[in-house]
C-alpha cells in the first residue's frame, strides 16, 4: 500500500511536467501567429525531406533541394508526393522539375549545368 501511495503521486507530478513542456515546447498550432505557423510548416517540410533524403525517397539534384516535388505528386516524383527523381532524370538525360532546374541552370540555358537529351 505505501509503494502505491508512493508512485501515484510521482507518475501525477510526471504527467503535470510533461504537460507543462509539451506546451511551452510545442504550442498549438491554432494559437501561433501567422508568421510562427509560416515558419513551423517550413521546418516541418524541412525536416520531412531531409528523412525522405536519408531514406533514399528523394533524390534532388539541387542544394537545398526542391520542395515541389515533396508537396505535390507530379510527372517529375511518378505522381507520388514526397518523392523526388530528379536526380535520376538527368541521369537518364531528362529535365528535373522546373525548381530544380532554375537551380541548375540559374534562369538561363546557356548556363545550364546539365544537357538533357531529350524532352519530357
Amino acid at each position: 500500500m505505501r509503494k502505491i501511495i508512493f508512485i501515484i503521486p510521482i507518475f501525477l507530478f510526471g504527467g503535470f511536467v510533461s504537460y507543462l513542456l509539451f506546451n511551452i515546447q510545442n504550442p498549438v498550432f491554432e494559437k501561433l501567429s501567422p508568421d510562427e505557423m509560416y515558419k513551423r510548416i517550413i521546418k516541418e517540410r524541412d525536416y520531412a525531406i531531409n528523412q525522405a533524403m536519408a531514406r533514399g525517397d528523394y533524390k534532388c539534384c539541387i542544394s537545398p533541394p526542391c520542395t515541389m516535388c515533396y508537396m505535390e505528386a507530379n510527372q517529375w516524383n511518378n505522381f507520388t508526393a514526397g518523392t523526388c527523381a530528379c536526380d535520376d532524370l538527368i541521369t537518364q538525360g531528362k529535365k528535373p522539375c522546373p525548381q530544380c532546374e532554375r537551380g541548375l541552370c540559374n534562369g538561363e540555358s546557356s548556363t545550364c549545368n546539365y544537357k538533357p537529351t531529350n524532352a519530357q
